[in-house]
This record gives C-alpha cells, structure tokens and sequence, in this order.
C-alpha cells in the first residue's frame, strides 16, 4: 500500500490514473465513457477510506482518502466535455482558460459569440411556458454537440487556437443549459459567464 502512495506523487496527468481507459496515458477527447465510469468505480472500491475498513494504519488510510479525492476529481473532469476540454488545453498547451481573465480575451476575438449567447437569455427570460424553453433547451444541446464534435477535430489536428476559442463557447452554451435546468416562469434567469 505505502509503495503505491509513492508512485501517486510522480503522477503528471489525469490519464495516468485510469490505465484501463488510456492505455497510453496521454490526453485524447475520445474515448470509452462506460470503461472509464466502470475503472473509477472499480479504484474508488479499492481505494476509498469506508470502503477499506478499521484496522489499517492512519498513514494509509491518509493517503487512500487523498487518493480517493484525486480519483473524484479526475473522473468528473475527464467525464465532461468541457472540463475535460479546459483541462486538455492546459495539460497540452499551457493554457488555463479557467482564468477568467484568459476567457475573456478569448471571447473578445469574437464578440458575436457573446451576442448570441445574451439573444438567448433574453428569449429565455421572456419565455411563459415549458415548450418554448423546450426549443431553447434542444437548440442549445445541438450547439453544444456540434461543438464538442468539432473540439474532437481541433484536438485530432493539434488545433489549440481553435479547441480554445471553441472550450470558451463551449462555457457560455453549457452555463445557458444549467439556466434552462432552473427555469421557472416569471422567475428571473441567471447565466454565470
């Protein structure tokens, strides 16, 4: 057990945690979401701390919880296309769009973009009944496809400009799609950019 906590601290990517996925421990945008669900239950059983009962030393323990969280937290951002696309661009190309600021400059090279994204909200505010927000939710999920689609191609071709321009569109689309989660009629919409 000790000899697997020293091997945890020289791990470099996400991919290196879940072997049976990526064989070849390098980023990749496709892949097998039903292995990868499958092998982190799999580690999570063997490696959560109430999965592995009293008697063990707190040492090891420690460090299986620690593990356990680096587990969590791999999975779910290499489950979701955008997380797992922010997550890419900075493991691939040095490039941290969780900054904001970043983001921001990055959406600027485009502000129709940005347009599009607040006609939206504003039809989403306007909207009186769950079948035009219906319209709005399946429009936004074909956007959302058709960009992830195209990131798979950006990452295939090392485009890292355009995987970039597209992860930060991807960000305004998918914060839409939670605002169209909590619709309520005559309650205000929010969308976090």
């Amino acid at each position: 057990m000790l000899n697997i906590a020293k091997q945890r601290r020289f791990l470099s990517t996400f991919y290196e945690l879940f072997p049976k996925t990526f064989p070849k421990k390098a980023p990749v945008w496709n892949f097998n979401e039903r292995q990868l669900r499958k092998e982190y239950r799999n580690l999570q059983a063997q490696h959560h701390p109430d999965m592995l009962g009293g008697n063990l030393s707190l040492e090891v323990t420690n460090s299986d919880a620690n593990y356990s969280s680096l587990l969590n937290k791999a999975y779910h951002t290499l489950k979701e296309p955008l997380p797992r696309s922010q997550y890419m661009l900075k493991v691939l190309n040095n490039l941290d769009l969780t900054e904001e600021k970043l983001s921001q400059n990055i959406m600027q090279s485009d502000p129709s973009i940005l347009m599009q994204v607040l006609d939206i909200h504003e039809q989403l505010e306007e909207v009186q009944n769950e079948e035009d927000v219906h319209k709005i939710d399946l429009e936004n999920r074909g956007r959302i496809k058709g960009i992830e689609s195209e990131l798979k191609e950006c990452y295939e071709t090392l485009d890292y400009d355009r995987a970039a321009r597209l992860t930060v569109e991807l960000k305004y689309w998918v914060n839409l799609a939670n605002a169209i989660k909590e619709w309520q009629p005559g309650k205000p919409v929010t969308i976090t950019h």
